[in-house]
């Protein structure tokens, strides 16, 4: 899921009344087919076919896309490969050993050091940056009771640019960091230095690098909480649910030598006082439009019928999951292939994957979510529930005698026509497009 508070342009102002449900729109890359405002049925079943439905409680639903089980993996996998060459260099000194009746215990070492230095931060900096992903994609929560979407966007930043606050300057510390551990180590091997000359290479080799530690320390120390300070701040957005715009956009991106169609449901909230941009929006890659329709019913379900018509979060990143997998696994599979499996699961890590992938999707993703749309979410008696509009419930009646008679909502046409009475599709126009997200 992608959110931003970009200001794209529109084909044409929200005021104008000839984008409502229904309404069939070509763009300057594609189509594009208008589901709300006045969030229409569409007839199709709720299905979350992109896994965009992350949390579900009576009062709210949380849509938040990303595949957290496979960063988690990704970053894991470093340590079994750390493991790996450790065990293999030691197995390989033994043989020697053996053979040749010495111990010979330097390359088991060096290769210990190698992954402290190369392997295991490298896992870190991947599983550090999966945290951050999920930190900085916060997710859309629609509110039933309260008929209101609470959209996230980042506010602007003061654009506070700091000295050497890049990656390159970050690489560049760290091969200086590796030269200096490396000058140290080789100082403390030296066989045919006396224990003067190696004691004083050791001595300047520790005090140089524990400067630099120092150094870099001190200035991460600053730099993060100045970044912290003026960096872009999330707010929610909250929009009445049967003024939210929704489409679902087909776009043709034609490169060099290939083409490739990109189908998307969008969800926005328009500015106030400018109806061609987009306060705040979010969007998700359906792949297919009868998909993009499968999921528009997921949260229209939810929003209109309560949480028993909406499907319940995927729980394939849950350790339960993972353990019942196992298990069925282990009945319905001969030695060999389960061996390969249980292979495959310990070089991913796939049981503690699970563990870190439960972690940020039940407490990281919603730690840094503001204390107003906490106090938002809050359940409301049953009596203080707001209600659906005429309007709406007249507009999705008709809808569904039409689906009853076998039409589609994808030939429908706007749906002014057919609270007129009228069955008649209106003439595409072409336009740029609708929001970006």
């Amino acid at each position: 899921m992608h959110t931003t508070d970009e200001t794209p342009s529109l084909p044409q102002p929200l005021s104008e009344p000839n984008w409502e449900a229904g309404l069939r729109r070509s763009t300057k890359d594609g189509r594009l087919l208008a589901l709300s405002p006045e969030p229409a049925m569409t007839g199709e079943r709720a299905v979350d076919v992109n896994t965009w439905i992350r949390r579900k409680t009576e009062s709210w639903l949380d849509l938040q896309n990303g595949n957290l089980l496979f960063g988690a993996e990704f970053s894991l996998m470093f340590l079994s490969l750390s493991l790996l060459t450790v065990m293999a260099a030691v197995g390989f000194t033994l043989e020697v050993g053996i053979n040749i009746g010495r111990w010979d215990w330097g390359l088991p070492l060096f290769v210990l050091v190698g992954n402290l230095l190369i392997s295991l931060p490298w896992g870190l900096c991947m599983h550090f940056l999966g945290n951050k992903a999920v930190k900085e994609t916060p997710p859309v929560r629609l509110n039933r009771q309260r008929r209101e979407v609470a959209m996230p966007r980042w506010t602007t930043g003061k654009g506070l640019q700091l000295p050497f606050w890049n990656s390159n300057s970050g690489l560049i510390a760290y091969i200086v960091l590796l030269l200096t551990i490396g000058f140290v180590f080789s100082a403390i091997t030296q066989e045919n230095a006396s224990d003067e000359y190696r004691s004083t290479l050791v001595f300047w080799g520790l005090l140089i690098l524990g400067t630099e530690i120092l150094v870099i320390s001190t200035y991460l120390f600053i730099a993060l909480r100045l970044k912290k300070k003026h960096d872009p701040k999330l707010v929610y957005e909250i929009y009445p649910w049967e003024k939210l715009v929704a489409y679902i956009e087909t776009r043709q991106d034609i490169g060099p030598s290939l083409m490739a169609t990109h189908t998307v449901l969008t969800l926005a909230i328009p500015k106030p006082n400018d109806p061609e941009s987009a306060l705040a929006a979010a969007s998700i890659n359906v792949g297919h439009e009868t998909a993009g329709l499968a999921q528009w019913e997921c949260i229209r379900q939810f929003m209109e019928n309560g949480p028993e018509a909406c499907p319940d979060p995927k729980e394939d990143e849950t350790l339960a999951h993972y353990k019942a997998k196992c298990r069925q696994a282990r009945k319905e599979m001969s030695l060999l292939p389960w061996l390969v499996k249980k292979v495959g699961d310990w070089f991913f890590q796939r049981y503690l994957a699970h563990i870190i992938t439960e972690r940020r999707i039940k407490t990281l993703a919603l730690k840094s979510l503001p204390e107003e749309l906490k106090a938002w979410s809050a359940p409301l008696p049953k009596d203080q529930w707001a209600k659906p509009s005429e309007a709406l419930q007249g507009l999705n009646q008709k809808l569904t005698d039409a689906c009853g008679r076998g039409l589609r909502f994808t030939h429908m046409g706007p749906v002014s026509e057919w609270q007129a009475g009228r069955e008649k599709k209106s003439p595409q126009k072409r336009g740029r497009g609708r929001f970006r997200a």
